[in-house]
């Protein structure tokens, strides 16, 4: 199982496999084996952001141009 948080549905998604993402939304991988690990890792890079309006403008930027680190 993989981990990504969503910042258009403000919410944990979870893929079967990391090369098949059903969401075609505003998201990003999360490292962590587990449901709570994903989380934390999230916490540990976005605080507490659901949205993508949450984020610092270049935040923001990153994420939707894909050029985020470690997505």
């Amino acid at each position: 199982m993989s981990y990504a948080w969503c910042f258009s549905h403000g919410s944990l998604h979870h893929f079967g496999r990391r090369g098949e993402p059903w969401c075609t939304a505003t998201w990003t991988w999360l490292d962590g084996a587990t449901e709570d690990e994903a989380l934390a890792d999230k916490i540990s890079r976005y605080s507490g952001a659901r949205f993508l309006h949450d984020l610092p403008d270049d935040q923001q930027l990153q994420l939707i141009l894909g050029t985020e680190e470690g997505s």
